[in-house]
């Protein structure tokens, strides 16, 4: 199978809801991209106590070896981790406000001055630049930026960037298990996986909640803590953990409504790979609740791959 580039690039063929009223509500429980599942029988515990949030859970990975891995943070750390996500509306309003009384001090103190109305041009052009980086600078420091035709959306790659350190127990936890068992890198890969796909349930989240814009996403670490997460969340998640290990390379992967991922590495006959800069990136479908290995991904996920307006590529590392 080869599907159409994009810039260039072409694809080849070989238990538990949260009720906390701060934190997002979702849609759909189940389902998601990738058929019917059939993966193992798995758990989580999700537990909020003693000042702390905590979540463990125990899934099988592609080894058929029975996994448990867990994540804590205080629920003082945890609250203002979970609200910097998202942007509102009178955070936006604010900075508009601001230019329009920059613009309108501008003109004030061109009239005072007798300036010209070149000298006026310049100082208001000014003020729209610095109005575009402090939109620039408040959506990005909640996880969000600014596209063409000033379309917002989330941004993937900086999720991935910034929950590195911040989730990196959770890392250590897979990395402890990789140990005692001998894992490789393909071995690792699968397991944060498949811990995504099935210890997680599928759930979308709301786009906007209580007046906050979070883009229908969950940073990760508030998906952990809560238990569910749709395919654009699952894959901040893989992308976050994974990039604990120095050697992992990882792009995102957009097609219309879809959201998953690929990792660096050799393709084995049969997986779905792409192939970005030279080198080939074995497709991953972190949504679930399939239990689908590396390489493989949903008929529906094939099908917009292959779909007219094609997919786009967003590099984590």
């Amino acid at each position: 199978m080869v599907i159409p580039p994009v810039d260039g690039q072409t694809v080849f063929g070989q238990d538990s809801d949260d009720e906390d009223d701060d934190l997002p509500s979702g849609g759909q429980r189940s389902g998601g991209d990738g058929g019917t599942g059939g993966g193992p029988k798995t758990f989580q515990r999700i537990q909020k106590t003693g000042g702390y949030r905590a979540a463990t859970y125990g899934f099988q990975n592609f080894n058929k070896d029975k996994v448990e891995v867990s994540y804590q943070l205080s629920d003082k750390e945890f609250r203002p981790y979970n609200e910097s996500f998202g942007y509102r509306k009178e955070g936006l309003a604010e900075i508009k406000a601001w230019r329009e009384t920059a613009t309108k001090s501008a003109f004030n103190l061109a009239v005072k001055q007798g300036k010209s109305q070149a000298q006026l041009d310049k100082a208001v052009a000014a003020v729209s630049k610095e109005y575009d980086e402090r939109v620039k600078e408040y959506l990005g420091s909640h996880g969000f930026r600014m596209m063409k035709g000033n379309t917002v959306t989330v941004d993937m790659p900086g999720l991935v960037s910034k929950n590195k350190d911040l989730i990196k127990p959770l890392s250590l936890a897979f990395e402890k298990v990789a140990t005692s068992r001998k894992y490789r890198s393909g071995d690792i890969i699968g397991a944060v996986l498949s811990f995504a796909q099935t210890a997680m349930y599928y759930k979308q989240p709301d786009p906007v909640y209580k007046d906050k814009h979070t883009g229908g996403v969950l940073p990760p670490i508030t998906a952990v803590l809560i238990g569910w997460g749709d395919c654009d969340t699952k894959t901040g998640l893989i992308g976050s953990i994974l990039s604990n290990w120095a050697q992992m390379k990882m792009v995102g992967v957009s097609v219309p409504g879809h959201y998953l991922m690929g990792v660096l590495l050799i393709p084995d006959k049969g997986d779905l790979f792409l192939e970005y800069q030279g080198l080939q990136y074995v497709l991953l479908e972190p949504a679930g609740p399939a239990w689908l290995p590396p390489g493989q991904v949903g008929e529906e996920t094939t099908m917009l791959l292959n779909g007219r307006e094609g997919y786009k590529i967003e590099p984590f590392y």
